[in-house]
């Protein structure tokens, strides 16, 4: 498969605004995010792709201090709305502009959070996803192990996503909903193997045709709007308003974290997903969101589900992804 080559554009230099500490290399990269070839990681630098409407973007991300640059590669005409999108989306996505020192202070008194803070201080939540995007991959975690997920997500990608290359390296893009609107239930089970899955996807696609991002943003209640889409429940909702709305104090409990938290703040082995919840805004009132993901990512630091490409291994992972076996 011939990748898409897009074209440097433009280099934006974004201040890191927000108070608190900031951690590029843990800010960019989640050692718990499996993957998706949308993005890839060196301990230096990050590739990652985004849709601005028609428009596919490539972004590389490295960090100087408190700024982010951000070099823009696009496939097609690079407009001022284009640019400001980007600016927007970046900032956002990476929390560029969010307030870490309150939820650092708070972590700071709490035990069971000082090794993780020694070694992920700064770290601020990442969504490059948009809603809809984010959606999807909450659709895709329902019940099922990541390396199930990881499959369904390649086929999704494969068959109906982007393949482009910048700067060196190849990666995949996601689909719009108008896109992926156009694809059967049928198409969805049988070659993407999406199983019920695929009676819910166009659910997805058609409330995100109607919504705009500005829609959402600007609901009361995001986790209650989006419970409008057949198939969405508590745990979808909950990964979309923590993720897309970045909402502190939100946090979807799955059976694979609940276990991580259970033995982190319970010293269990187990616990019932309230009594998770309950511990989590006891010791961090307005930021258990922030802190779920924290005792999350340091569970994973030491065996990543995704690890960082050492830059020798470029040529191999570009191999991967233009000649996917079957």
């Amino acid at each position: 498969m011939r990748p898409t080559p897009l074209d440097h554009t433009d280099t934006l230099e974004l201040p890191v605004t927000g108070d608190g500490p900031f951690n590029a290399l843990h800010t960019f990269w989640k050692p718990s995010h499996y993957l998706t070839g949308l993005e890839v990681h060196t301990d230096t630098r990050s590739w990652r792709t985004f849709r601005v409407d028609d428009l596919v973007a490539g972004v590389r991300l490295r960090a100087e201090d408190r700024t982010v640059i951000a070099d823009i590669y696009t496939d097609g005409d690079y407009k001022p709305a284009h640019r400001e999108h980007l600016i927007r989306r970046l900032i956002t996505s990476y929390g560029l502009d969010e307030n870490l020192a309150e939820f650092t202070e708070l972590a700071a008194g709490v035990p069971q959070m000082r090794d993780v803070l020694r070694e992920l201080s700064g770290m601020r939540q990442s969504c490059p996803e948009d809603h809809f995007e984010i959606a999807v991959i909450a659709l895709l975690l329902q019940n099922v192990t990541i390396h199930r997920t990881t499959q369904m997500t390649r086929n999704l990608l494969v068959h109906h996503g982007r393949l482009v290359h910048f700067d060196g390296i190849t990666l995949r893009a996601w689909f719009t909903p108008t896109e992926i609107a156009e694809v059967t239930p049928e198409t969805l089970k049988e070659q993407d193997r999406l199983g019920f899955r695929a009676k819910s996807l166009p659910h997805y696609a058609a409330f995100f045709r109607e919504h705009t991002t500005e829609d959402l943003q600007a609901a009361d209640d995001l986790g209650e709007a989006v419970q409008q889409i057949k198939g969405v429940g508590p745990y979808t909702a909950a990964v979309i308003a923590s993720h897309a709305s970045r909402d502190p104090a939100a946090f979807g409990i799955d059976v694979w974290n609940r276990k991580i938290l259970a033995r982190r703040l319970l010293d269990a082995d187990d616990a019932a997903p309230e009594a998770v919840t309950r511990r989590l805004n006891q010791l961090f009132p307005g930021r258990a969101g922030t802190a779920g993901l924290y005792f999350v990512e340091h569970e994973y630091l030491n065996a990543p589900v995704a690890p960082l490409l050492d830059p020798d291994g470029i040529d191999a992972w570009n191999e991967a992804l233009e000649h996917p076996t079957p």
